[in-house]
């Protein structure tokens, strides 16, 4: 065998054998997951851990790739986007899905919810299984539930200690109804507009304050625009993580098993890690020159009360059987 046609054959072997090495890279499933969520936000934590448990269990055959800062579009583009199959994932807000599957009203409906003790119980619970099983039908697969967290009202004008202290406070709300209607029941002006604007809106008194939690709003610098946070918990915002149905029927069985899994594990410690920083941020809060309150047991009541019309208003769009059997299971388990 003459010299050159040795060293072809040795090339090739050479080649061949960096190929099979490098076989088990080229066979790491990645999941492409879209969100709006900044890193420092728990939310982003939340999927760098599913990334990182996700690919221990799988021995690395799968992987997340996260696309943050709302690369990918806003909710309502990343929720077409999984449908249609041109991203993977993505986390939402819940209150978003509401447009596919009404049923998603319910959690955000105002005062519905004590603590994160019985929002816990209800997403990891019966309803919460139902409702991602609402989403199949829309071409989408629910994962895990994170969270946006209880809300709070940022404002530069007083602190919330009674009803009357929120009235004829101009509230930035999102635009949507069931956001409207909960702060206008409250006694404030609901002002919709995008984060953006609210932002320079506040700076510049257009609006009086916004609607968001200790933590986020920490997270956000709120409080180089803002005097005043009070966690009145008005409602509760999920963070569901989604994926297309037709990307995820690509999986095999235990693929999907430990998809589903992992994002239950990373999303459930994202909301027990969520408390905890709404509640450490009320000093960090403080520390900045923000007077940090939370609203005494019987304005929560009486705010309670105030926004109860809010349900009648959406009980046709959730659906009474659906909206009595959550209500019956709230009670249940607060007796417990």
């Amino acid at each position: 065998m003459k010299n050159g046609t040795k060293l072809v054959l040795i090339g090739f072997m050479c080649v061949s054998m960096l190929l099979l090495s490098f076989s088990p890279a080229m066979a790491v499933k990645r999941i492409r997951t879209g969100t709006v969520a900044l890193p420092e936000t728990t939310l982003h934590q939340a999927l760098v851990k599913w990334q990182a448990i996700l690919q221990e269990k799988s021995k690395g055959e799968l992987a997340v790739t996260i696309l943050d800062r709302g690369v990918m579009g806003g909710d309502r583009e990343m929720i077409e986007a999984c449908r249609l199959g041109t991203l993977d994932s993505a986390v939402v807000s819940g209150s978003v899905l509401s447009n596919l599957v009404p049923q998603f009203f319910m959690i955000p409906l105002p005062y519905l919810f004590n603590d994160h003790a019985e929002v816990n119980a209800y997403l990891d619970g019966p309803l919460g299984a139902k409702l991602f099983g609402m989403l199949e039908p829309k071409d989408l697969v629910g994962l895990g539930w994170a969270t946006w967290s209880f809300r709070g009202v940022w404002n530069n004008v007083r602190p919330i200690v009674k009803p009357d202290d929120i009235k004829g406070l101009k509230i930035r709300t999102v635009e949507t109804p069931l956001d409207m209607s909960t702060m206008n029941s409250m006694g404030g002006v609901a002002t919709p507009m995008s984060w953006n604007e609210c932002l320079l809106g506040l700076r510049q008194g257009t609006v009086d304050g916004i609607s968001t939690t200790y933590g986020l709003g920490y997270a956000l610098k709120l409080y180089d625009i803002s005097k005043f946070a009070t966690q009145t918990k008005h409602y509760y915002e999920t963070a569901p993580l989604i994926m297309g149905k037709k990307f995820f029927d690509k999986f095999t069985p235990q693929e999907q098993k430990l998809i589903k899994e992992s994002a239950a594990e990373a999303l459930r410690w994202a909301r027990m890690e969520q408390a905890k920083v709404d509640e450490a941020s009320a000093a960090l809060l403080e520390a900045k020159g923000v007077k940090v309150n939370t609203i005494p047991a019987e304005t929560f009541e009486i705010f309670r009360q105030r926004t109860r019309p809010v349900y009648t208003q959406f009980v046709d769009k959730i659906g009474k059987e659906f909206m009595d059997e959550s209500m019956a299971f709230i009670e249940k388990n607060r007796k417990k």
